[in-house]
Parts: C-alpha cells; structure tokens; sequence
C-alpha cells in the first residue's frame, strides 16, 4: 500500500496499490493550503529583497 502525501500540511491525497509500503509527496489542492504556500512565498522574496 502506498500513499501521496501534500509536502506542505501532510494531508493525505490519495493512496495506491503497491508491492511495498511507499510514500510519495506532491501538492495538495486545498485551498487554505495553497493560501499558507503564498503567504510564505512571499515572506520569503520580501525577505531576500530587504537582505541586498
């Protein structure tokens, strides 16, 4: 059994058939998680911008 995992809230996305116990990690489409991945996209470039 295997599972596909969001890199980002770990929520479950879907699972699959497999030989073995596998994990794969992709991104979820959920929207409070897709708010927190833009928010902090853009505390990073905001904080590369005032470190020049």
């Amino acid at each position: 059994m295997g599972v596909i995992l969001c890199k980002h809230c770990m929520t479950v996305i879907d699972t699959i058939d497999s030989e073995k116990v596998t994990t794969y990690y992709s991104d979820c489409h959920e929207l409070e998680c897709f708010e927190k991945r833009a928010r902090q996209s853009s505390q990073a470039a905001d904080s590369s911008e005032s470190s020049d």
